[in-house]
């Protein structure tokens, strides 16, 4: 049995939800049994766990984990889902076990395993736990595109992001009033909730910005399918967040054949780059200096578009995904620790035991 200790699965969208509701659902079509257990019945649920099973915690609770483990049974199996840490906002992807806030450490040193999304997340934990302890990476599933090609010039641009601090969907916009041209072809659909109030009324504050009031729109929160349709009417792709573990709208865009416009942090260098018609960038000014400039070169950017199309990635359904977290499982019960690479050059956080 699977038990995520982890947010409500209809609750505000992220990127670490849209992975757990997704996984979850595909592991329930599998016959995997599983259940959700929302964080005030966590404890509880494990003072009377019977030692069968893995609890797996999301990285949104890792301030909890330790006390959780505290009140579970001896025996449980205990797990966290890394989406992301904190830290990595603060110290980028070079982040060391002396970088970590203290909340970071008991949670790391607590969890007897870990789930990631991504090499890049992998990596990272390799070099902050050391390899004793079992990573399972399991990439989340790629939908099936529509079947269109995005649509030719002027530029459709489309940022997927929460208006947060950490997406840069703020920098982007402070940026593109500075650089955006009276005459030029460039419209910005931004996808994506406001969980932080003042960041959001920022964001909009400049998007009335009589250079972006007519460019702008806003479609708040939408489902996934829905902003798969606003992405397939999109030509480019921006992303300006600070850092990603793993990039769910990247890996949606380059199914799709969308070029890709975005800042360097965590798994972005993994999903962009310039045979696939993308670019990395340090900032969010160079960045939209690029894209004013596809904008004025309609060239340039068909150019990108066909190399996006021409190295599409193909879709990966998440039944897959979920077989393969269901494999590496069957593998800690037979305690048969997948592989975890060569040893990491720190010594590592210590197991609480």
């Amino acid at each position: 049995m699977q038990y995520f200790i982890i947010p409500d699965l209809d609750g505000p969208m992220s990127g670490g939800t849209l992975y757990n509701r997704l996984l979850i659902a595909a592991l329930r079509k599998t016959a995997c049994a599983c259940e959700v257990l929302p964080i005030a019945r966590a404890a509880m649920a494990l003072a009377r766990a019977t030692g069968t099973g893995s609890y797996w915690v999301d990285s949104l609770y890792l301030d909890q984990l330790p006390h959780l483990a505290k009140v579970a049974r001896p025996g449980t199996r205990m797990g966290l889902i890394v989406h992301y840490l904190p830290s990595l906002i603060s110290h980028g992807e070079g982040i060391g076990p002396e970088d970590l806030t203290v909340p970071e450490m008991a949670a790391l040193r607590t969890a007897m395993m870990f789930l990631v999304p991504s090499s890049f997340m992998r990596g990272i934990l390799l070099r902050l736990v050391g390899p004793v302890r079992p990573v399972l990476q399991v990439e989340p599933g790629r939908p099936l595109p529509p079947s269109s090609f995005p649509p030719n010039p002027p530029v459709r641009a489309i940022v997927v992001a929460n208006l947060v601090v950490g997406k840069g969907v703020e920098r982007f916009l402070a940026s593109l009033t500075e650089q955006i041209g009276e005459m030029d072809g460039l419209h910005v659909n931004i996808v994506g909730g406001g969980p932080d109030p003042a960041c959001a009324e920022r964001c909009q504050a400049l998007a009335r910005n009589p250079r972006l009031r007519s460019r702008v729109r806003f479609w708040g929160e939408q489902s996934p399918e829905q902003t798969l349709r606003v992405m397939a009417a999109s030509n480019v792709l921006v992303s300006c967040s600070a850092m990603e573990s793993y990039g769910m709208a990247l890996m949606e865009a380059r199914v799709l054949g969308i070029p890709i416009l975005a800042q360097r942090g965590g798994h972005v260098a993994a999903m962009v780059g310039p045979d696939s018609g993308g670019e990395l960038f340090g900032n969010a000014a160079e960045l939209v200096a690029t894209l004013v400039g596809i904008a004025r070169d309609s060239a340039a950017h068909c150019r990108r578009m066909e190399l996006a199309r021409a190295r599409a990635l193909s879709a990966r359904p998440w039944s897959e995904a979920a077989c393969e977290f269901v494999s590496q499982v069957a593998k800690l019960d037979k305690n048969a620790w997948p592989d975890q690479g060569e040893p990491s050059t720190h010594e590592g956080l210590n197991c609480v035991g």
